[in-house]
């Protein structure tokens, strides 16, 4: 599924609780250096500053509901 600004997608629809955090990559050959400091940073308890970001906005940055409506726009019902 291609959905851009995937980290901002994690961000407001898929993590949550105490700690929880996003270590955002743009090109693929990245990502195994993110998991690494991710998996570094959560053993070591040293996650980033807390971000607030409120549970129903205005003007949400991403649609929680953005993967299935990709979904049924390419395989249907």
């Amino acid at each position: 599924m291609d959905i851009s600004e995937l980290d901002i997608y994690f961000e407001d629809c898929v993590i949550g609780g105490p700690g929880a955090f996003v270590i955002p990559i743009k090109e693929r050959d990245q990502f195994k250096e993110a998991i690494r400091t991710k998996l570094v940073l959560e053993i070591a308890g040293r996650t980033p500053e807390a971000r607030v970001v409120p549970a129903s906005a205005d003007n949400p940055r991403v649609s929680c509901t953005i993967g299935e409506r990709i979904w049924q726009q390419r395989w249907g019902n």
